[in-house]
């Protein structure tokens, strides 16, 4: 067995089994002895001069003529009928074995013939034993040659089905490309159209679209940015509890940039359908690792597929940071668009007035574009008609950070203790208060939801 040999473990089982075939052959097939058969001549000569003489018993010796000897013979004869009661056993008992010995010279005969037929019945399978042990000699020569040809063939069908795969992939990326930027067309066109009938202040530039979730370079992986800064699935889902109040009962939830599918996770234990959408690979892995529905693709292209009026909620976290101005302009222009009357609205983000995000926070993640003041975002929700716009602060700095302690002392007087523990309060309100918040407000008009949503929001 060569060390080309394709299979090795292969080989050797073969000669294994040849070695077992050999074996079980020479116990159940024995080989015919080459012995020549015995003679049996000399015997039947011997067996004639046995019965000869057996019968020459008792009778006179012939002698030559004449008076004398005629007496003579006249004797004897006379004294052979007289012994013959003697001699008769003796005499039939040397013909009876004369008998024996020419019977056993005919077995013999007739065995020995049969030796010669069944040795000539032996030789084919000693042939047939002689081929097989030849066969199984040649077996693993011939099995490596087969496997090695197998081997090719199936590197032969495997390179060609590669082949046709990346023309396949090739060709799809192509259609794809081709359908995105016949969607970006379409989204332009329309932003466009919104733009001159000033339902929409910005106007999405042609690049927005297409680089709105991920930078022109990547230069991280996001996932594992996530994962080691933003915090766990656990932590989020307990800050993103905040929300549920505002979502409970909906029927129709969609989550931008949903990530690693906190807020639908939270969604589907309130029984509440939801999908999410995110550009991100390995986000839309770990969401479908969950079981949670989610889309892979671009926000805004997803954005211009949903009827308007469609959806009672659409949540946003952490993503708004991302995006240029006129991006999320136009993202809470169609989302506002995008909900039925009474449809809530929840986009949280960064608070540039928490002077901690700033050295914490803000600045880790490179893709960040520009904090958004709380005043801006709420100005863009009721531009797009939004009501009942309010604004929640989370995540408190303090929590984590240390803080400049109140005095207590009355070293001082009174009113200045007082006039400085108020700074204090604002020192730490401005630096060290809540290092994100939410902005949330409804699509005008009334429904079974809307009362709930009230009380929620001006808790």
């Amino acid at each position: 067995m060569s060390a080309a040999d394709p299979n090795p473990e292969v080989a050797e089982r073969l000669v294994m089994i040849r070695e077992q075939i050999r074996k079980r052959l020479e116990r159940t097939v024995p080989a015919a002895p080459a012995l020549p058969p015995p003679p049996v001549e000399r015997l039947q000569k011997a067996a004639a001069a046995a019965r000869s003489l057996a019968a020459a018993i008792g009778t006179v010796n012939p002698r030559t003529g004449g008076i004398v000897n005629r007496g003579v013979q006249a004797v004897k004869q006379a004294l052979a009928r007289m012994l013959d009661w003697h001699v008769r056993p003796q005499r039939d008992f040397n013909q009876a074995v004369a008998e024996c010995f020419l019977r056993t010279a005919a077995l013999l005969e007739a065995t020995n013939q049969n030796l010669q037929l069944l040795a000539a019945s032996l030789e084919p399978f000693a042939r047939l034993y002689q081929e097989l042990g030849e066969e199984l000699d040649s077996l693993p020569e011939r099995w490596n040659e087969q496997m090695k040809r197998q081997r090719w063939s199936y590197e032969g069908i495997l390179q060609r089905q590669s082949r046709a795969l990346d023309e396949q992939g090739a060709k799809r990326i192509e259609a794809l490309r081709e359908a995105m930027q016949e969607e970006l067309r379409l989204l332009r066109q329309r932003v466009a159209a919104q733009a001159k009938a000033g339902e929409v202040r910005a106007v999405v530039p042609a690049t927005v679209a297409s680089e709105a979730q991920t930078p022109a370079t990547p230069v991280l992986d996001y996932f594992k940015f996530e994962r080691d800064f933003r915090g766990t699935e656990e932590e989020i889902r307990g800050r993103q509890s905040f929300y549920l109040p505002f979502f409970r009962g909906r029927r129709n939830v969609l989550d931008i940039a949903c990530g690693r599918g906190e807020f639908l996770e939270l969604m589907r234990e309130l029984k509440v359908p939801a999908r999410g959408v995110d550009l991100d690979g390995d986000m839309i892995g770990r969401c479908r690792e969950k079981q949670l529905e989610v889309i892979q693709g671009d926000v805004f292209a997803h954005l211009s597929t949903v009827p308007d009026g469609s959806l009672d909620g659409v949540f946003s976290a952490q993503f708004v940071e991302h995006l240029p101005t006129e991006a999320y302009a136009s993202l809470i222009a169609q989302c506002a668009r995008k909900l039925a009357p009474g449809g809530v609205l929840a986009i949280e983000t960064p608070n540039p007035e928490c002077l901690a995000i700033f050295s914490q926070t803000f600045y880790l993640d490179p893709t960040h574009v520009r904090p958004i003041p709380p005043g801006q975002l709420r100005f863009l929700f009721a531009e797009t008609g939004l009501t009942r716009i309010t604004t929640h602060f989370l995540s408190p700095a303090g929590a984590g950070l240390p803080t400049i302690p109140p005095l207590t002392s009355h070293v001082i007087e009174a009113d200045r203790l007082r006039e400085w523990n108020n700074a204090v309060a604002r020192f730490n309100e401005t630096f060290f208060g809540g290092m994100d918040y939410a902005v949330i407000g409804y699509r005008a008009g009334f429904d079974a939801r809307e009362g709930a949503s009230s009380a929620a929001g001006g808790a």
